[in-house]
């Protein structure tokens, strides 16, 4: 009877281990779900964020619909992080911390631009270092790396980081 019960309940969480198993990163703004998801080269979903992978395929998704597609052929880079979100007059925007690939122990950022039309991605600001620091100003979002040399500061706004 024992065997059994203890037998029934690690089946149940096995069952409920592997239902809230995610293969997407997911943040939620004010117009829906943004959502990362990188597949491997034989096409299978890759779970983690910002963990070392192989991946071939990145998709940037609202409400499970693609935003945009990423092909990429480098070997063992981090997938794409979401590490927040931004509430600004008419958008909401979503940090992304990424993994250029150009120069060991330098990652790149990106924002997506999220409105009730839709989603667009921002162009990419390499060549960062540390962990990002982030201010806001009304619409316009500072992300500041300290460990840069020299210091590196992104400014976002309308959608492009200069």
């Amino acid at each position: 009877m024992t065997k059994g019960l203890f037998a029934s309940v690690a089946a149940l969480l096995l069952v409920l281990a592997s239902s809230t198993l995610v293969l997407a990163q997911d943040l939620d703004t004010r117009y829906g779900k943004i959502s990362i998801v990188a597949f491997d080269r034989q096409g299978t979903p890759i779970v983690g964020d910002g963990m070392k992978a192989d991946y071939k395929k990145i998709q940037y998704l609202l409400n499970d619909k693609l935003i945009q597609e990423e092909i990429d052929e480098r070997v063992g880079k981090p997938v794409p992080e979401l590490v927040r979100v931004f509430q600004q007059s008419k958008s909401d925007a979503v940090l992304v911390l990424a993994d250029p690939g150009e120069t060991a122990g330098a990652s790149a950022i990106r924002f997506i631009d999220v409105t009730a039309a839709g989603a667009k991605l921002s162009n990419v600001f390499t060549d960062c270092k540390g962990e990002p620091r982030y201010s806001r100003k009304g619409d316009v979002i500072r992300v500041v790396f300290k460990e840069a040399k020299p210091l590196k500061v992104a400014t976002y706004s309308n959608g492009y980081i200069r």
